[in-house]
């Protein structure tokens, strides 16, 4: 069925002719085609509306363009913070054919990708260095940076292990114009795949040019046009013997496996699990000292623990519920302490990006003073975990102090931002 649209328009508020419409770029634009899509889709994967298709698998990072399986070339393929894949092919939708032709395609694309394992994507990663990846030294450093939080490797191996044994991968078309009736193409072409459970977006990108505005500047609005929930599909066939027939009555159900029930939470610890860790590893002196430490950290300031798989992450109370805290601080199980290199989620909340890379600095470079131990950088993949030690142990004081002082600071940086957006 046809669809129209009203396009996006400036309007001053009461001033009835202050009307002026954006003009949508046409399909037959020059500079509106597959590879201009492709481009824009890898500099800015925020435009992946993902979170409409499944609201469980985080954020996601491009780990290429033109990335070749068994069936062909993938356009553009992400990993999320979470551990799904994201594969996502570009297409221009001026004939039904194509239609037709490109979900076939991407179906044949997920069923090579839940063949691969999380090492593939590492390497298809590390083959396509992105000019956003500078400081990045492997995949995971770009899924930190992305989720703005500490990913252990353990973890996003297992998660994505998990996602491809069970055939779960979001598969997102994009085109110009979407009209098509996908749900009776899909249950034509998607017959050959019962033991997958991937997801399927229609997504349609519209792109505006405002005229009162010199530049390349575009009002990008993705939208999902459709949305094909994941689900199991066979057929089985039931011969019964003359004598029971019309006795017997079969029912279908499906049963989802266990694993489908905790897919949204992480491989976490509790507390007397990381402190009894902590005992095993550093002997009962160095839990207490450690325990004691980041108590006194929680009760001080307005902080927070996050236990995960083999640390402690002290961490910033959020705003507002639509945010996640930010890390500061990390403590390892095997007693050990370090900071973390995850200030731009302070962005987030609205702080601008000059300020935070000003409070990271500053922060690391306090830390840093009271033991050069401390990374300058935050925490990569060559910073040195500090042991939990006397040496360290003697500077706990100057170590909640600088804390406090960060935590100053921010707080801070976020009333000047509130009341900058305020006037």
């Amino acid at each position: 069925m046809k669809y129209s649209e009203t396009a996006p328009a400036r309007v001053v508020p009461g001033m009835p002719n202050s009307y002026k419409p954006m003009q949508r770029l046409a399909q037959s634009h020059r500079a509106f085609d597959e590879a201009f899509l492709q481009q824009l889709l890898a500099d800015h994967p925020e435009l992946l509306p993902v979170s409409e298709i499944r609201d469980d698998i985080g954020r996601v990072v491009l780990i290429g363009r033109e990335i070749h399986v068994s069936s062909g070339y993938i356009d553009n393929l992400y990993l999320s913070t979470e551990g799904c894949p994201v594969l996502v092919e570009t297409k221009l939708f001026r004939n039904p054919e194509a239609r037709r032709e490109v979900l076939s395609q991407t179906l044949d694309y997920v069923k090579d990708l839940v063949a691969k394992d999380y090492e593939w994507f590492a390497e298809q990663w590390k083959k396509q260095k992105h000019k956003s990846s500078e400081g990045q030294t492997c995949l995971l450093d770009a899924l930190n940076t992305v989720a703005g939080d500490l990913i252990e490797e353990e973890f996003i191996i297992d998660r994505v292990h998990r996602f491809l044994a069970r055939g779960e991968v979001v598969a997102l078309i994009v085109g110009d114009g979407i009209q098509s009736r996908l749900k009776e193409l899909v249950d034509h072409v998607c017959k050959d795949t019962p033991h997958l459970r991937y997801s399927l977006g229609l997504v349609e990108i519209a792109c505006y040019e405002d005229p009162s505005t010199e530049g390349n500047e575009l009002l990008v609005v993705p939208r999902v046009r459709q949305h094909i929930e994941p689900v199991e599909r066979a057929s089985v066939r039931i011969d019964l013997a003359e004598q029971l027939e019309g006795k017997i009555t079969v029912s279908p159900s499906v049963a989802l496996p266990e694993s489908t029930k905790s897919s949204k939470s992480r491989v976490t610890m509790t507390e007397e699990d990381f402190l009894s860790s902590v005992e095993a590893n550093a002997g009962k002196k160095t839990r207490d000292q450690l325990h004691s430490f980041y108590q006194d950290l929680l009760e001080s300031f307005d902080l927070y623990p996050d236990f995960k798989s083999s640390s402690l992450m002290i961490k910033v109370q959020p705003p507002s519920d639509e945010f996640n805290g930010v890390s500061v601080l990390g403590l390892e199980k095997r007693g050990a302490i370090y900071n973390t290199a995850f200030f731009n989620m302070f962005e987030f909340w609205g702080v601008p990006k000059e300020v935070v890379a000003r409070l990271a600095s500053n922060y690391w470079g306090d830390l840093n003073a009271i033991d050069d131990r401390f990374s300058l950088k935050g925490k990569d993949p060559n910073t040195e975990i500090i042991a939990f030690d006397q040496q360290i142990v003697g500077k706990l004081a100057e170590i909640k102090k600088c804390t406090g002082k960060m935590l100053a600071s921010v707080h801070e940086a976020l009333q000047q931002a509130g009341d900058k957006a305020r006037t």
